[in-house]
């Protein structure tokens, strides 16, 4: 394929197969790409980045992928293999994403959990892949490993399908191929339960007691009484400095809250 130069995302057609495509970026990257109609209305997918796979074997993903859609199927077609897909893994992926995006653009907090979340559940089961090839199997695959934590597990998924569209964004990956959207999140718990007036006053006169008997340093009773009585979130209180109090408006002007 000769080298093409565009100033912005181009498609151009196939005149053999019809709905098959090569979508050019400014940036140089080429992906093939197959548009057909179904009982579903129009779908567009991506088949595959040139140089990974060659236009013949895209032709013949495209005109199975079409096949598919026509007959009202899942068109997008099975992973590749892993020995055929270019571009970063998803840990050098996952670098970039941290450190241009997390790092950038969330709060300390949010770029924390993010930390978390990549180095000990995503880099573990699916560093070494490459990002191409990273496929539904994979993902269902560590969201149901993941099934007895349902809240770590849906924001591994959240974090990792962020990451593909980032990767989306700069070119590494192919666009609309990303897995995670086929993963069905797990029901979130919620428990969330308010002391009564009488657990108040009971947890008031425990934190008294064992403060009088060294039981319980004195900042730690503080920190206590002041989530029993703000409703903050433990981090934000453990937090908290000086200049962040003001005693003659009586307020507590937090730096870092989730909630704005």
């Amino acid at each position: 394929m000769e080298a093409l130069s565009v100033e912005k995302d181009t498609v151009f057609w196939d005149r053999e197969l019809t709905g098959f495509g090569v979508r050019v970026y400014p940036s140089g990257s080429r992906y093939y790409v197959v548009q057909s109609r179904g009982p579903d209305g129009q779908k567009r997918v991506t088949v595959g980045r040139h140089g990974v796979i060659s236009a013949d074997q895209a032709r013949r993903r495209a005109a199975q992928i079409i096949n598919r859609i026509k007959a009202g199927e899942e068109p997008v077609p099975e992973p590749l293999p892993a020995k055929l897909a270019g571009g970063p893994t998803v840990a050098e992926l996952a670098a970039r994403y941290l450190e241009e995006h997390v790092l950038v653009r969330c709060k300390a907090s949010t770029a924390r959990t993010h930390r978390q979340l990549v180095g000990k559940h995503l880099l573990p089961e699916l560093g070494k892949l490459p990002a191409a090839a990273l496929g539904r199997e994979h993902v269902t695959a560590l969201h149901y490993k993941l099934r007895h934590t349902p809240a770590t597990a849906n924001m591994v998924i959240a974090a990792l399908s962020q990451m593909i569209k980032r990767g989306e964004d700069w070119g590494l990956i192919p666009e609309g191929g990303n897995p995670c959207r086929f993963v069905v999140k797990y029901k979130a718990r919620r428990h969330e339960r308010f002391l009564t007036e009488e657990e108040f006053r009971r947890l008031g006169r425990v934190l008294d007691e064992l403060e009088a008997g060294g039981g319980v340093p004195v900042h730690a009773a503080a920190a206590l009484r002041l989530l029993m009585l703000t409703g903050c979130r433990c981090n934000e209180i453990l937090s908290l400095r000086w200049e962040d109090v003001h005693l003659e408006e009586k307020e507590l002007r937090l730096r870092d809250a989730k909630a704005g």
